[in-house]
């Protein structure tokens, strides 16, 4: 079973040993999910785990109204459900297919006997965890700290860093959200991102077209960003 390669680095997949990946492929049953199908749900318990095979997901929380807060993108490697099962409380958010889904699903308890058995998978999740930490503490200051146009910028370069394509002096991305869900990503209302696109698009910074964006200047954006 091969998992697609993904510019993203450091995910769970890609930092295990070879034994190791042979092993964990062994404990779980490969699934196929089309765009939009739900992979998890918040609150209920984590009876499994998933390691995304090919396709990506978004992990999100719905607020009381019913507008949605995106919190993170999984890629092909990255592991979905592990803080339920290892905390043993609900799940704190959703997993969505953003795209078609290949996801081998993991029975919990045959993922802590796994854990159990190898210390350095503990090790391997710790990475996992800090990096993630890391990716939320940065979002949150920058929620707290950036207008929408700095925010706008953050998540465009975040996409550019992970999906982009160079062709001659742009950065082309294609993106794997809508614009309802970049605005979710970006904390922010729809209307209010795509003033904060048109202010880019107006400095000559990016181009946009249909979940495709060309990035003309990237220094820039990281200035506007930080």
């Amino acid at each position: 079973m091969m998992i697609e390669q993904s510019t993203v680095p450091q995910s769970f997949f890609a930092l295990l040993e070879q034994d190791e990946r042979d092993a964990l492929l062994a404990l779980g049953v490969p699934r196929a999910f089309p765009r939009g199908a739900l992979l998890m749900f918040e609150h209920e318990p984590g009876e499994r785990v998933m390691i995304l095979l090919s396709g990506r997901a978004k992990i999100s929380r719905l607020h009381d109204d019913g507008r949605e807060l995106l919190l993170s993108i999984r890629d092909p490697g990255d592991l979905i459900g592990e803080l339920a099962l290892i905390d043993g409380l609900p799940r704190l958010a959703s997993a969505i297919a953003l795209e078609p889904v290949e996801a081998l699903v993991i029975p919990a308890q045959a993922f802590r006997g796994y854990v159990d058995a190898r210390p350095r998978i503990a090790v391997v999740l710790l990475m996992v965890f800090a990096r993630r930490f890391r990716d939320v503490t940065l979002k949150l200051s920058q929620l707290v700290a950036s207008d929408t146009v700095g925010r706008v910028a953050a998540r465009i370069l975040e996409l550019a860093e992970r999906y982009g394509e160079h062709s001659e002096h742009e950065l082309q991305v294609d993106l794997p959200l809508s614009q309802e869900e970049f605005a979710a990503w970006a904390g922010a209302s729809r209307a209010s991102v795509a003033h904060a696109l048109q202010t880019l698009r107006d400095l000559g910074w990016i181009n946009t077209g249909r979940r495709r964006i060309v990035i003309r200047n990237m220094d820039a954006l990281r200035a506007r960003a930080a």
